[in-house]
């Protein structure tokens, strides 16, 4: 992770991520094809969040709370990175830029991923009336997310202009989910 933040995924060597890893070069060929692969891999492990709660998405008590937890997870866990959390907008940007793309397979799934759970989280909402009557669920859940990672890309981006930090991933989920009839 280091090396993909300092150098990019195009910047980035396999023999730097080796050296950096305490490995031979050819040893991280016997776990990944390419170093793609590797920050595909990397992608998944810092935004697959394991949802261990005690209720199912589709009959959560409160729905809108876990929608607000589950994105908040993404935010911290970008945050924890410190220095490093750079290598998320490297990951992003790099999307469609290799012949194989596994490194945008990866980022693809785990937001269809989240979309559907949020999407989930949303439908069980309106069943429960605390949500607009016309509320669309599945552009909501899109909604949700693309406010979720933008704020935290723009964090990461303006951070040198704005120390003290700007907008939370939290308010910018809650704008969107005001525009959904949610009384937040």
């Amino acid at each position: 992770m280091r090396i993909f933040a300092r150098d990019g995924i195009d910047g980035a060597s396999v023999a730097d991520i080796a050296e950096a890893a305490g490995v031979a070069k050819g040893s991280v060929y016997l776990y990944f094809d390419s170093k793609e692969a590797l920050a595909g891999d990397l992608v998944r492990y810092l935004f697959t969040i394991e949802d261990n709660a005690e209720h199912r998405l589709s009959q959560d008590p409160d729905p809108i709370g876990r929608i607000f937890a589950f994105c908040q997870e993404f935010e911290d866990r970008v945050l924890a990175l410190g220095e490093d959390s750079p290598v998320v907008l490297h990951m992003f940007g790099h999307v469609g830029k290799s012949k194989n793309d596994l490194l945008g397979r990866g980022i693809r799934q785990i937001v269809a991923e989240s979309r559907f759970k949020v999407r989930v989280l949303l439908d069980n909402a309106a069943g429960k009336g605390l949500l607009g009557a016309q509320a669309d669920t599945l552009t909501g859940a899109a909604a949700v997310l693309a406010s979720a990672y933008g704020t935290i890309h723009q964090g990461l981006t303006m951070a040198a202009m704005n120390p003290a930090g700007g907008l939370k991933v939290r308010e910018s989920v809650a704008i969107v989910l005001k525009g959904l009839g949610a009384k937040v």
